[in-house]
């Protein structure tokens, strides 16, 4: 028996860590294909599609695709005419030439993109019973600012809101009252702290009566871990300016986000990506995941799902 167990482990592990993705197609433009390792049949290409160890994809005539490759943290576009296969730990260029090679400052594919499973994971917004207000950030996320904006979905009928945010022992730090639904801490009120937790809440009024509520929190990062994620998202948002049509520092940008624990700006950027894309099964299943957890129904409104 623990022989059969052997093989049958010999032969499933390298299955499971061949499914692992090391890169992806940021834009794909023309006839290109994926042979997927350890087959032979070719498969159209899509932007977005993920690449495993052991693939190759191959443009045709008058095609091109750019590519994001992790273990090395590269980017680069492949021009007509072209063969490469990404490998575990680097890419071999079998035929043609690429272009516009480059470094990115972060190439951290989420490991769950492999399991692609429905969130199990707890709501992050505390809603009153009935309760349809959503509050849209920070909520149940990270941020890497002592000034966090706020920002929250309107509620039908209200003619304001209140906003309170409170520490770990539950004291007030600030309150305040506005029309709108959008509002920064401000920097007289209470210095935050760096590393800490925090929950806010907020109250729909009408005539002096709270007519819905909800509540979420958040943690402002470590002062390093926070200058290192502004520092990379200011260079992803520089690579997306010189070259607005590929998608990869998009994607890259998502993977930032999610990998720090900024689950709401990473759904607002794979929200964009789907705009951008059209369908793409693991987009949308990140998304469904990451709204789960920070308890979102719905995106934002003019976001598509």
């Amino acid at each position: 028996m623990s022989r059969q167990l052997f093989w049958v482990l010999c032969f499933v592990v390298p299955v499971l860590n061949a499914a692992e993705p090391v890169g992806l197609l940021s834009l794909v433009s023309g006839e290109v294909q994926i042979i997927r390792a350890g087959e032979s049949t070719p498969m159209a290409a899509r932007t977005a599609d993920l690449l495993g160890a052991g693939d190759r994809v191959l443009t045709g005539a008058n095609s091109e695709a750019t590519f994001l490759f992790c273990p090395e943290s590269r980017a680069a576009k492949m021009t007509a005419g072209s063969e490469v296969q990404f490998d575990a730990a680097s890419l071999v260029v079998k035929k043609g030439s690429l272009a516009q090679e480059r470094q990115v400052p972060t190439c951290r594919l989420p490991a769950s993109l492999v399991l692609a499973a429905v969130s199990k994971m707890k709501s992050g917004n505390l809603r009153l019973r009935g309760s349809g207000m959503v509050l849209r950030s920070p909520a149940n996320t990270l941020v890497t600012t002592l000034t966090p904006s706020f920002r929250w979905d309107p509620v039908e009928n209200a003619a304001g809101y209140e906003i309170r945010l409170q520490d770990r022992e539950e004291r007030i730090l600030w309150k305040t009252n506005l029309s709108g639904t959008e509002i920064s801490y401000p920097a007289d009120a209470a210095a935050l702290a760096w590393g800490q937790k925090y929950r806010w809440r907020v109250t729909a009024q009408s005539d002096g009566d709270a007519i819905d509520e909800a509540g979420s929190s958040f943690q402002v990062m470590s002062g390093d871990q926070a200058e290192t994620v502004r520092a990379a998202a200011a260079e992803l948002e520089k690579q997306r300016a010189a070259n607005p049509a590929d998608n990869g520092p998009l994607f890259l940008l998502a993977f930032l986000y999610e990998d720090n624990g900024m689950l709401d700006e990473a759904v607002r950027v794979y929200g964009e990506l789907a705009q951008r894309m059209g369908s793409q099964d693991w987009v949308q299943s990140r998304m469904n995941d990451l709204m789960g957890k920070l308890g979102w129904d719905r995106l934002e409104s003019g976001a598509q799902q």
